[in-house]
């Protein structure tokens, strides 16, 4: 009987070690940490911009037109609010304060740009894939509509129809992205109306405690310029566009309304103030950056974010000089990534079928917008502000002015510096989706494109 016990546990504990080394060769893969730009998907991406022929566009001695709409973003149906962490799937109680879509069109005779932003989380991708073709016959597709969001983490969810999308906006209802898609239809055919000549400005605000790296609170880099640009109509009239990197997460977890967070507070009321007829606000390099934390009550913590950066911009919109420009072009750019490298361990990696099964898949680019000096980054990701410093230096050697922009329509996680990729945290392990060193990778493929628009 000992023998006998003693044989099956032997052949049960060699089962065993066989069964989980099949599960693990069937799911998993070793970390791929070869450098990116010993990769093809670097040369790939490198060739495309170098051959992209609309960085080419000539512009023409025309003045830059536009205007500009908003429109509610508000649902005639519940959703699940996104982040859905810690909410269950419940739909949204109440309305704290109204969220829309802010949308500018700049034309340069019949050339024509929309710069969209919504109040969501992201733009998820599948509003991308049906504002690709929604608006042709008016003219736009996704080379020449620009997408950003507040990432307001209490805004409408259902949006995504993946099982990793699901955890973050919610189950999924068609109803939402339709809805999503056809209110920025109707907000850029509002903004068309009404298009006068433009003259543009831009300015860096210098802020004090109003933002903080959270991903190290002591010795991390921190982004805390305000990036604003000033538009003003022929008439008169007058915008602004604003870019920040503090994460819009004053509310989370147990909020049940929504709300477009300080972003939106903020934007009501720059607009209350009259300084500007319109404010809008595109999350910038958010990645490693929240809210600098003043307050331990959320709605007292919301006051405080409002009502100091209303403050820096109040102080500051009156100073920026602004003068007619003409140039203006957009290049939607496709990039490629290394194969996804999403980390089970720390040097174990979900195979890519499975990742794209549980993920989904989708196409990845980058959007660049110049208007006179000024040049938008649209990014793919939640985009560090550890890695501005580079960035601004390098665009002022260019003699432009950068704002990046997260949440251009399609989604690879976070993007953080290659330094913080061996820190075990949520955005460089569970958010860091395709393996190291994209912090430099995408950092030198913005350097790139700012060489050729």
């Amino acid at each position: 009987m000992k023998n006998k016990l003693i044989k099956f546990f032997k052949w049960f504990t060699i089962s065993l070690v066989i069964s989980v080394l099949v599960i693990a060769f069937v799911f998993l893969k070793p970390l791929d940490k070869s450098p990116y730009y010993e990769n093809k998907y670097f040369y790939k991406t490198t060739e495309s911009i170098n051959n992209n022929p609309t960085f080419d566009r000539k512009n023409n001695n025309d003045t830059i037109r536009g205007s500009w709409a908003k429109v509610s973003l508000i649902p005639p149906f519940k959703t699940p609010i996104a982040i859905d962490a810690n909410r269950k799937g419940k739909p949204f109680d109440g309305i704290h304060d109204s969220l829309y879509v802010r949308t500018f069109v700049f034309s340069q005779g019949k050339y024509k740009v929309a710069y969209v932003i919504a109040d969501l989380l992201i733009i998820p991708p599948t509003v991308t894939n049906i504002l690709d073709t929604l608006l042709k016959k008016e003219g736009y597709s996704l080379q020449n509509i620009y997408l950003s969001a507040t990432h307001t983490h209490t805004g409408i969810g259902a949006w995504h129809n993946s099982f990793i999308g699901e955890l973050f906006a919610g189950k999924y209802d068609q109803r939402a992205p339709d809805f999503i898609a056809q209110q920025i239809k109707e907000s850029i055919l509002l903004a068309e109306k009404n298009q006068e000549p433009l003259k543009f400005g831009y300015k860096t605000i210098p802020t004090k405690k109003l933002v903080y790296n959270r991903l190290l609170e002591n010795g991390g880099e921190v982004d805390s310029l305000i990036r604003v640009m000033k538009i003003e109509k022929q008439s008169g009239e007058k915008a602004c566009l604003v870019s920040f990197t503090a994460h819009a997460t004053c509310l989370h977890n147990e909020v049940m309304e929504l709300s477009g967070d300080w972003p939106g507070m903020m934007m009501q009321k720059i607009d209350s103030t009259k300084k500007v007829d319109f404010c809008a606000f595109s999350a910038g390099s958010v990645a490693s950056h929240g809210p600098y934390k003043s307050k331990t009550d959320k709605w007292q913590q919301l006051n405080y974010t409002t009502n100091l950066a209303c403050k820096y911009l109040y102080n500051n919109l009156d100073s920026i000089p602004l003068n007619y420009s003409y140039n203006l072009n957009m290049v939607h750019q496709p990039i490629l990534m290394r194969e996804p490298n999403y980390r089970i361990f720390a040097t174990l990696v979900l195979r890519q079928r499975w990742f794209y099964k549980f993920f989904g898949k989708e196409k990845i680019y980058i959007n660049m917008l110049r208007i006179g000096d000024v040049v938008f980054a649209g990014m793919p990701c939640d985009f560090s502000g550890e890695m501005s410093d580079e960035l601004d230096d390098a665009s002022s050697a260019r003699n432009k002015n950068l704002f990046v922009t997260s949440f251009n329509g399609c989604f690879i996680g976070y993007i953080t510096d290659d330094r913080r990729y061996d820190m075990n945290t949520y955005e460089t392990r569970t958010m860091n989706w395709y393996g190291p060193g994209n912090g430099s990778y995408l950092t030198e493929i913005i350097m790139r494109m700012m060489n050729r628009i």
